[in-house]
């Protein structure tokens, strides 16, 4: 088996003919920009879920939700 310059000998011995063949340069890159999309993707989640947490509305609405649960769960009718 002949090795390439991104694999060592090691990592090819006990690799099948399919796992041996070299990842060109677009398939590489391909997986580079997969990482970067899903990367960004995380960030805009987060700083949308801050601004949602930070808002004022937000608190108020949680707290409406869980004082209908205790409300039904004790009887209490205001």
């Amino acid at each position: 088996m002949s090795t390439t310059d991104t694999q060592s000998p090691a990592v090819l011995d006990g690799a099948t003919p399919v796992e041996a063949e070299p990842r060109t340069l677009w398939e590489r890159g391909m997986v580079t920009a997969e990482y970067v999309v899903g990367i960004i993707a995380a960030i805009a989640l987060a700083l949308v879920l801050l601004k949602v947490f930070k808002a004022d509305s937000f608190f108020t609405w949680i707290f409406d939700i869980i004082s209908g649960i205790f409300k039904t769960i004790t009887g209490l009718v205001s």
